[in-house]
């Protein structure tokens, strides 16, 4: 009985494991596509003011 308790307990921990790590990418991620947004902006902005 106390070796299903924990390996349940293992599992449950496994499994929050997965989901911050896919969360930690997730926000990786959305920060990696507004970051490479700002500066095709500010790159369309130069070359827009430079013209």
């Amino acid at each position: 009985m106390a070796d299903n308790f924990l390996e349940r307990q293992y599992d449950d921990y496994l499994a929050l494991k997965a989901r911050r790590e896919a969360a930690r990418k997730a926000a990786f991620r959305r920060q990696l596509k507004a970051y490479q947004q700002r500066l095709a902006r500010e790159k369309a902005a130069q070359e827009a003011h430079g013209q």
